[in-house]
């Protein structure tokens, strides 16, 4: 009868690569005296282990990272993340909100889009003091909420919105950029009803 050998195993350790090969016999012809597969088998077993053990190590520390994270999450202070501001009054202009025919397109198809840009180019300096909790800071590199509505971003944007109209409120109210930034701190604009906005 015709052998043909088949790999059966391949096993890797750090230090060398082992291919174990066996015997495959056509019919029912036994296994020649001289080869042992179960003893080949066998002495591979430690090294399945060595992975075996390292991989349970892995596995062990990723999990721990992240429990580790998990469990710090609840002691962060939130106030801490606070988006991009800036502390004081502009000392140059800045530079200008959309308005007028750059108002219309499909940036501005709800009345509340337009309503939130014409309120926001009343308080200019307010805005320019407060954070924008969409955190555009981050992905846009906007320095305050007056950054939202220089393009299109605050008329795509539901939080930028609704701190602007928020802003606008509190300053009707004779409250100040300090007491406003503190108030979005806290998430009050979070309230706002866009579709009742109104200069």
């Amino acid at each position: 009868m015709e052998t043909r050998l088949i790999r059966v195993a391949s096993l890797a350790s750090r230090h060398e690569q082992t291919t174990v090969r066996a015997a495959f016999f056509a019919g029912n012809a036994a296994l020649p005296k001289n080869v042992n597969l179960v003893r080949i088998i066998v002495s591979q077993a430690p090294r399945w282990g060595f992975m075996i053990r390292n991989m349970k190590r892995i596995l062990g520390c990723v999990v721990l990272g992240l429990v580790t994270m998990a469990a710090s999450a609840q002691w962060t202070n939130p106030s801490d993340d606070v988006p991009a501001y800036n502390a004081k009054a502009p000392v140059k202009p800045l530079p200008p909100i959309l308005s007028g025919n750059q108002l219309t397109g499909i940036y501005f198809s709800h009345p509340y889009q337009v309503t939130a840009y014409k309120i926001a180019a009343k308080i200019p300096g307010v805005l320019h003091q407060q954070p924008c909790y969409c955190h555009c800071d981050r992905a846009m590199g906007h320095n305050s909420l007056h950054s939202c509505f220089e393009g299109t971003h605050g008329a795509a944007c539901s939080t930028c919105m609704r701190e602007a109209v928020y802003a606008y409120e509190q300053t009707q109210k004779g409250q100040t950029p300090a007491q406003i930034r503190a108030g979005i701190e806290r998430g009050e604009w979070q309230n706002v009803d866009l579709e009742k906005a109104a200069l």
